[in-house]
């Protein structure tokens, strides 16, 4: 078996079992099939980390998980995480976060956890590791080259590099001609965000990678399925436009019994009766009472009278001082679903993304999506495409 995947299976192995107090650099290596100082060399050399270093990374990404989401005492995540003390939890913790546990706490109770800051850091150098043509670079120098080449076109992405924590991989460290963002899936592996107009370029990666991968490029469907084609390029392409909306707020104006406004935790009751019975992501998320702390986070409650009838979500994400809102997704309530309201919904909640100052981004309200859910695309409303994203399958 190759040295790949003995770190693959290793690095899964650490992360299911890294809170376990008991745990040891060598429970990971035996696991592998290795003795613990041969076995050091070629975790290391793959993932950046020890095994020891990888185990600690893992615990106190927990710690800090938990610091932000429950009311444990930092003594009971220490112990829960596999620490034998209060000091030396404190000690490690602040080493990596720069601040106490406690302070961290204080800092950070207030703002959801966003999706990068769950990221492996070991994905990217087990990339590079396989790929040595490749070299990590800086991300926030990729955001700003971005923003000043096309904020419109590139703005949404460039807020995915940060929120999505990807980590920035170009041909010999030069991105201007293209670069790949690096994801963590969750599983040990990867997926791929190749960004690039070389589509000769884009097909050379295509074809050298066989993770998860996507493209984005401002051509048509029809131009960019055709170029890559040209390539020999034979997967499927499915293709997702997205939108900014940059013009004037909406004419628009709400039934006499509806009113529109930002849910709280006070509307925990509401929310649950709206849910009747759902328990998915998105339900408890809502009744997450944390969640309503992050002034970013915006929830919207449509009420017929005093009933909830449906949650507009989306949520405003920054990066080097751009505002986007990340789209809008209406769902209602068990038969109160209305095609016209619908469209009246999308049209307040973007004229109020705009009175916040944020641009309003979309990429659901489209094909299919947007046939059984109100019947319209937010371009018919006067959106403009800037980008598409290709998910080759």
């Amino acid at each position: 078996m190759e040295n790949t995947e003995l770190v693959f299976r290793a690095v899964n192995f650490a992360k299911r079992n890294a809170t376990e107090s008991g745990i040891t650099a060598e429970d990971v290596a035996k696991n592998a099939g290795f003795s613990i100082d041969y076995f050091n060399r070629i975790f290391l050399s793959h993932t950046g980390f020890t095994v020891t270093a990888y185990i600690n990374y893992m615990r106190l990404k927990q710690a800090a998980f938990l610091l932000r989401t429950t009311d444990k005492s930092v003594l009971d995540i220490a112990l829960a995480i596999g620490y034998d003390s209060h000091e030396g939890f404190t000690k490690a913790f602040k080493k990596k976060y720069g601040l106490a546990p406690s302070e961290y706490r204080t800092e950070n109770k207030s703002r959801m956890m966003c999706m990068g800051e769950n990221t492996d850091q070991t994905v990217a150098t087990r990339f590079v590791h396989s790929n040595p043509d490749f070299k990590i670079v800086d991300a926030d120098e990729v955001i700003d080259f971005l923003l000043e080449k096309d904020a419109k076109r590139y703005g949404y992405f460039c807020t995915t590099i940060k929120y999505c924590g990807l980590t920035i991989v170009a041909p010999d460290g030069n991105y201007e001609n293209g670069f790949i963002g690096i994801g963590d899936d969750c599983k040990g592996g990867c997926y791929l965000e190749m960004q690039t107009d070389d589509f000769k370029l884009l097909t050379d990666w295509i074809n050298r990678f066989p993770q998860r991968k996507t493209f984005y490029s401002d051509k048509s469907e029809e131009e960019a399925k055709e170029i890559i084609a040209s390539y020999g390029i034979t997967e499927t392409l499915k293709v997702t436009p997205q939108a900014l909306y940059f013009g004037e707020p909406f004419e628009c104006s709400l039934p006499d019994n509806i009113t529109i406004r930002l849910l709280t935790a006070k509307d925990k009751n509401a929310i649950a009766k709206w849910a009747n019975g759902r328990k998915d992501c998105y339900v408890k998320h809502l009744l997450n009472e944390q969640d309503y702390l992050d002034e970013n986070n915006l929830e919207y409650g449509i009420f017929e009278m005093d009933d909830l009838i449906a949650v507009a979500g989306c949520g405003v994400d920054e990066v080097h001082c751009l505002r986007l809102n990340n789209c809008c997704n209406v769902r209602f309530a068990d038969g109160k679903e209305n095609d016209e309201l619908y469209k009246t919904i999308f049209k307040f909640v973007t004229n109020d993304i705009l009175l916040k100052g944020a641009l309003p981004f979309d990429d659901m309200q489209h094909g299919e999506y947007a046939n059984s859910h109100g019947g319209f695309t937010s371009v018919d409303l006067g959106y403009n495409i800037t980008n598409r994203r290709f998910d080759v399958l």
